[in-house]
């Protein structure tokens, strides 16, 4: 069958589409029947780019960072060292202390290497040393939460349901089912077809189903033939997407779900209706499917005779739940309010506030804190910074650990011991519990050294 594209029905000079912008996941996920430069390349100018840059924060917190280029997103910050002000941009923590000449936000004060200072300054004696390792430094991060209810995010969550949405029942060429949202997708005219969901529970039980900064999609139909997809961007909020009204007779696959984790990996789900996914679900635990494994203080234990049937089951319950109530109630706005506030900032918490302790983020973290050169590692007491704290911690683990490598299953192994409040791949962390950490290191008066020991476990980690 000839490749068309989605939105015009073009069969030439097609190319591979991300669905959501590389920039914005660690995860991949394609639609190949995308014409190349009108609904593809065009997108990033329109609206595609505009998202990425406000998201700039989101993305370094979560470790995300475009595969066509070597840094991650740069986004704005205010770093207040021993009580004055630096407007600065920042692609990374380490950034603020690497040479580079910084000016304070009134201008009066510079920030840079000693031999540097001393150049611009024409005068030793007007150069103050500072240790890095013992002064205050305080950063300030505005986050940009117009974004979230902006045209362009509209935009490109529509995109994203769409293509997603096209992808799944393999759909090539134009369908005039999916008309409006291509009106809305390419020119921004027409009926705005998302809207934010605002039901604070549907929030507690989607972070359950998924990782910390996961884009969770699912699509479902609804009983009079309308096609919604739902998306949880990072886990922040929630939008619902109408992709079409009335679903296209050719698209067969309804019940679809999607997990796309920051550490690139991902759970895929696909059914034809929820009928067939209650039924597949609760097959699962037909008796003739069973078999008793024996009997426990008088009562029959009875397992799956085919493991390989549960793949994903723990999905299942809380997802039948989330998309009946959903294609029931809508209650959405497409404006911030105080409910919509009260939850993204609740959301916004639980990412800076917690470490993704993979080993995407770990190699990061070592790689930008223990270049070739740098100065011995001495924490600062009199600072926060959480989620350096956290990753500090486990290369401090890695270096006391007797484990000569480090593998996947070794690092979640020392993780696991050193952090028995770890849930779900993450791991929060308030006030009290980071200077718990930071003095359990600190009262090791080799702790620098093995800082060193396990920041070189890392480095050397090839596999």
């Amino acid at each position: 069958m000839t490749r068309r594209c989605i939105y015009c029905g073009q069969d030439h000079d097609l190319s591979e589409s991300d669905i959501i912008p590389d920039a914005l996941t660690n995860a991949r996920v394609l639609n190949r029947n995308v014409c190349r430069i009108e609904h593809n390349n065009k997108f990033s100018d329109m609206f595609e780019s505009r998202v990425i840059d406000a998201l700039g924060f989101i993305t370094n917190e979560l470790d995300i960072k475009s595969s066509k280029g070597k840094k991650y997103a740069a986004y704005d910050v205010v770093v207040n060292i021993e009580g004055i002000d630096y407007n600065l941009k920042l692609h990374g923590d380490n950034e603020i202390f690497n040479g580079r000449v910084i000016k304070s936000s009134d201008n009066k004060h510079m920030i840079s290497s000693y031999d540097r200072a001393v150049k611009i300054a024409k005068d030793e004696s007007k150069v103050q040393s500072l240790d890095i390792n013992t002064i205050e430094i305080q950063k300030k991060v505005s986050i940009n939460n117009e974004i979230f209810f902006d045209i362009s995010m509209y935009r490109m969550l529509s995109k994203i349901a769409f293509e997603w949405y096209c992808a799944k029942n393999d759909v090539s060429g134009y369908c005039p089912e999916f008309s409006d949202i291509i009106d809305f997708i390419t020119t921004g005219n027409g009926t705005n077809p998302v809207s934010i969901i605002q039901e604070e529970e549907i929030y507690k039980m989607v972070d359950q189903l998924g990782n910390l900064g996961s884009h969770i999609l699912f699509a479902f139909e609804k009983e009079d033939g309308e096609i919604d997809v739902i998306i949880s961007l990072f886990g922040l909020l929630m939008y619902r997407v109408v992709v079409a009204k009335q679903k296209p007779s050719i698209c067969v696959n309804n019940y679809l779900y999607t997990e796309l984790r920051t550490d690139s990996s991902r759970k895929e789900i696909v059914h034809r209706s929820t009928e067939e996914a209650q039924e597949r679900f609760y097959g699962m635990f037909a008796q003739d499917k069973l078999v008793s494994v024996g009997v426990f203080n008088g009562v029959s234990i009875m397992i799956p005779k085919i493991m390989a049937s549960m793949k994903n089951v723990g999905i299942y319950p809380l997802w039948f739940n989330i998309t009946q109530y959903l294609s029931e109630v809508n209650t959405d706005t497409i404006k911030p309010n105080d409910i919509i506030n009260r939850i993204f900032l609740r959301q916004l918490k639980n990412i800076t506030q917690a470490s993704t302790l993979q080993k995407k983020s770990i190699k990061r973290f070592v790689n930008e804190n223990f270049y070739s050169g740098h100065e011995t590692i001495r924490l600062n007491p009199d600072t926060s910074n959480k989620k350096a704290t956290v990753l500090f911690y486990v290369v401090y683990l890695i270096g006391i650990s007797e484990e000569p490598e480090l593998n996947d299953m070794v690092l979640q192994k020392i993780i696991k011991e050193g952090l028995p409040n770890l849930s779900n791949g993450k791991f929060i962390v308030d006030d009290e519990m980071e200077n718990s950490l930071k003095r359990i290191m600190m009262e090791n008066e080799n702790y620098s050294a093995i800082l060193e020991k396990g920041a070189e476990k890392v480095i050397s980690w090839k596999n």
